[in-house]
């Protein structure tokens, strides 16, 4: 992936469109013309069935534009984020039954010279800070937290309507996995499932949007999650963000880690998954590309019984081409064979969404929002082929080119 110009939003027309939901949890909504690319070419949205899969990134560069702020911004982002209040004329407060979370949060506000007042309620079974200001307000004067969070865009906000701000995008690897730390010490889990012998890790939000933010964000570590709705009778839907498998949790927690008492739990599940050996079940290439490797074989000469052989697998007849590809099978593959293409297909940061629904989301104002000099791009989390009905919503953000691919 990289950065490339953003051309001039156009409007389309009313056309109509469809919303295709993917396995993750991501979701897009574009006109029926739209192509996306699959493992063996791209495809428009009129020819997509379900179970198809569609490419989507698995890693996310670093911003060109890249800017630091102070750890101490951060860290206090993080847990207003989570667990913080800042509704309009009322006292700004974090709420934790975490010592080592309340302490960071009061050690990160003496940045902007406010000093945390300690509130303790029984009934609430948690601890309050109040964040005044450090000085007397009024004739313009605000908290200058308020006026921070206020700029930020998050300022009275509730908990259903947060969002990551841009300056997190922005910032490094290193501070997006410090701001990941101190997200998950808020409204993060992380446990050991003994009967399943396997690390649980998701974050929780009532915001759909903080969700598919810290998605995004989890990919500038390498990290992919997968987003469930979560429904309580009484309650607002809340949205689980999952990482799944054992390499995925050990980037997770190797790379970003949770801070607080919920750190010692992380601890214990990153040393029970070091002693596991991988299972690799989600993160594969699909199985259409046997068709290609097939292809090569028959080219060469070689009888599929000598390549099973030779891929030191067991000759199971046809059995070996109705499953998905794992990277390092493939990467074997591509040796035995000495094929640049598969070779980059085992290696690339794509990742191979399945499509689970498409339905009609009615006619809608369409935009064409061309990327300059680029054949394809990232839409939603998406990879789509630029074409002229490019979605209902201009909100394409970054190019993505995988090497290998034919354009």
């Amino acid at each position: 992936m990289i950065a490339s110009p953003l051309g001039k939003v156009v409007p389309v027309g009313m056309v109509d469109v469809f919303r295709v939901y993917l396995a993750s949890g991501r979701q897009i909504e574009l006109s029926r013309d739209q192509e996306f690319r699959t493992v063996t070419g791209w495809i428009p949205l009129r020819e997509l069935e379900i179970g198809q899969r569609l490419a989507i990134p698995r890693y996310i560069p670093e911003s060109i534009h890249g800017t630091r702020l102070a750890d101490a911004e951060i860290i206090l982002l993080a847990h207003m984020i989570g667990d913080g209040s800042c509704v309009k004329r009322q006292p700004i407060r974090y709420a934790s039954i975490d010592e080592e979370n309340l302490a960071a949060v009061a050690t990160a506000a003496t940045h902007f010279g406010v000093t945390a007042i300690r509130d303790e309620y029984a009934a609430a079974r948690c601890i309050t800070l109040r964040l005044p200001a450090p000085y007397r307000l009024g004739h313009g004067k605000r908290n200058p937290i308020a006026a921070w969070l206020d700029e930020l865009g998050l300022f009275g906000l509730r908990s259903y309507e947060k969002f990551v701000p841009k300056v997190i995008f922005d910032a490094g690897n290193d501070q997006v996995a410090l701001f990941l730390r101190h997200l998950w010490a808020t409204d993060g889990s992380v446990r050991w499932d003994e009967k399943g012998n396997q690390g649980r890790v998701y974050y929780g939000s009532t915001s759909r949007r903080l969700v598919d933010d810290v998605a995004i964000l989890l990919l500038r570590i390498g990290v992919h999650g997968r987003i469930k709705r979560v429904r309580k009778k009484g309650y607002r839907d809340c949205w689980h963000l999952t990482i799944a498998g054992s390499q995925n949790q050990t980037q997770f927690l190797s790379v970003a880690g949770v801070h607080g008492a919920r750190g010692e739990a992380a601890r214990r599940v990153l040393a029970e998954l070091l002693s596991l050996a991988p299972n690799v079940n989600v993160d594969t290439i699909p199985k259409e590309i046997w068709v290609r490797v097939r292809e090569i074989l028959a080219s060469d000469g070689v009888s599929h019984r000598a390549f099973a052989a030779a891929m030191n697998i067991k000759f199971c007849g046809s059995t070996l081409w109705k499953h998905a590809a794992s990277r390092s099978r493939l990467a074997k593959v591509a040796e035995f064979l000495d094929d640049d293409g598969i070779r980059v297909l085992a290696t690339s940061d794509v990742f191979w969404d399945r499509v689970v629904d498409i339905v009609s989301a009615g006619t809608r104002e369409v935009f064409t929002c061309p990327m300059l000099g680029a054949n394809n791009l990232v839409v939603d989390g998406v990879v789509v082929r630029q074409g002229r009905h490019q979605g209902a919503v201009p909100q394409a953000r970054n190019r993505a080119k995988c090497p290998g691919w034919p354009e």
